[in-house]
C-alpha cells in the first residue's frame, strides 16, 4: 500500500505519538519515505491539548488535506472509532503500534504489531520505533525500491534513532 501511495503520489500523513518512542520512528519512517520519494507529512500532536492517540480534530484537518493514506506509529490499535472516521473518508490507515491489542481491533487497512493474535514473528518485545525500522527495512528490500537507487547500507544510519526509541520506551533489551 505504501509503494502505491508512492507511485500515485497520494499524500501519506505519519501519525506519531509525542514521546520518544513515537518521535523516533516517525524520524525513521521519514527518512525512509523521503529516500524513496513519498509526498508526505509527518504529524506529531500536542500531549497537552490532544491527549494520546489518533483525535477526530486533527483527523477531520488531514482528511481537508488530501492524504489517502495514514500511518501511526506507537498508536491506533485502540482508536476503532477513529480509524472508521478515516474509513469513511477514503484514508487507508496502517498501524505501527506495540501496545496490547484490544478485544475490538480497529478496521485498519493493516495492523503492525508483534502481540497480534496469531502473529507468529519470533519476536514480540519490539516498541513502536524497532517495527518502524522494520518496515523502512522492508521498503528499502522491495523490489518496488529498485528505481530510487536506495545504497545498500542504508538502513544502518536509521539505527541511531532506533536504539534512542529502545531505550527510551524501556523495552526487553533481549533478542
Amino acid at each position: 500500500r505504501i509503494f502505491d501511495a508512492i507511485s500515485r503520489e497520494e499524500k501519506i500523513v505519519i501519525y506519531g505519538d509525542y514521546d520518544a518512542d513515537g518521535i523516533c520512528g516517525s524520524v525513521i519512517l521519514h527518512s525512509a519515505l523521503s529516500a524513496l520519494g513519498a509526498n508526505f507529512e509527518v504529524y506529531i500532536p500536542d500531549r497537552f491539548h490532544e491527549g494520546y492517540g489518533l483525535n477526530e480534530k486533527a483527523l477531520s484537518e488531514i482528511v481537508k488535506g488530501d492524504a489517502k493514506l495514514i500511518i501511526t506509529v506507537d498508536c491506533g490499535v485502540t482508536d476503532v472509532d477513529e480509524i472508521a472516521f478515516t474509513n469513511a473518508h477514503g484514508i487507508d490507515v496502517i498501524i505501527v503500534d506495540h501496545h496490547l491489542m484490544p478485544p475490538v481491533e480497529p478496521a485498519a487497512y493493516a495492523i503492525i504489531n508483534p502481540k497480534r493474535a496469531g502473529e507468529t514473528y519470533p519476536f514480540k518485545f519490539f516498541c513502536a520505533t524497532g517495527l518502524a525500522f522494520k518496515v523502512a527495512c522492508a521498503l528499502f528490500a522491495s523490489e518496488r525500491a529498485k528505481p530510487f537507487d536506495i545504497k545498500e547500507g542504508a538502513k544502518k544510519w536509521l539505527l541511531d534513532a532506533a536504539a534512542i526509541g529502545t531505550v527510551a520506551d524501556m523495552v526487553p533489551l533481549v533478542g
